[in-house]
């Protein structure tokens, strides 16, 4: 279970991770603000971190990956991230699938160690540092945006630039340890500073793509890729068996 919850929190922090008769698709890839008008020229900066806002405002299609080395991280997932409804598939790097329905987490994967092939987590039982809880928070999974200080439209809705991860720890949230996560980060980094970054925005002003390569000092580059679409399509997802699902324990709770 301890190697379950990094590899959760770093997929996560490129974005994702249901509900028995949960069903979304009122919300559109449009809602929250709305796209600027074409006369309006937005500064590319911003351009990045408001489509982020956007891509996540209704519901959404994500696909993420993290390589180091030779190891791989991917994970796919469709979510409703205003009715807390998620559910992800992918390698971790062994099989794994999770859900969220409302404050219930399932999850299964082989690194658990239980009788049954779902835990059943109270998001409301965890503490409010743990990582976990972090992991299904969607906008305080957007890694690198906060701290991005360089933009440049290189050809229409195509942006490159760099991103101080210093600066992205700054704009994180205090709670769950995505700040500590970012600031364990940048120390890992060669030059913490300047990661550059590679962003699609389409024509609703929501980001579709973002990728960044994080040089370290030990480990090769760290490269994070992820892609979004289906935009307000409807999301529903159903719990686990109840037979094939056993709750977490007191002491998994101390882990997670």
């Amino acid at each position: 279970m301890r190697r379950l919850i990094p590899t959760l929190s770093i997929a996560l922090a490129a974005a994702l991770v249901a509900g028995c008769g949960t069903t979304s698709g009122d919300n559109t890839g449009g809602a929250g603000p709305s796209a600027a008008p074409a006369t309006t020229k937005v500064e590319p900066v911003a351009a990045v971190r408001q489509a982020m806002d956007r891509s996540l405002a209704g519901t959404v299609t994500m696909d993420a990956s993290v390589k180091a080395g030779s190891q791989s991280i991917t994970l796919s997932g469709k979510m409703d991230p205003a009715a807390k409804a998620i559910h992800v598939t992918g390698n971790a790097p062994e099989p794994i699938e999770a859900r969220l329905i409302g404050d219930a987490a399932y999850i299964k994967s082989d690194s658990l160690e239980g009788e049954k092939p779902w835990m059943k987590i109270d998001l409301n039982k965890l503490r409010p540092t743990s990582s976990l809880r972090q992991s299904f928070d969607l906008k305080a999974q957007t890694g690198i945006i906060g701290g991005i200080v360089t933009a440049q439209e290189v050809s229409p809705g195509r942006y490159s630039g760099t991103a101080d991860l210093n600066k992205a720890a700054e704009a994180a949230g205090a709670d769950g340890g995505m700040r500590d996560g970012l600031k364990s980060t940048a120390k890992l980094a060669k030059d913490p500073t300047a990661v550059p970054f590679e962003a699609t925005v389409d024509a609703d002003g929501r980001l579709t793509a973002l990728s960044y390569t994080i040089a370290t000092k030990s480990v090769g580059d760290l490269v994070t890729d992820m892609k979004m679409s289906g935009f307000g399509e409807q999301v529903s997802v159903t719990a686990p068996p109840a037979g094939d699902t056993e709750p977490a324990s007191a002491e998994m709770y101390k882990f997670l």
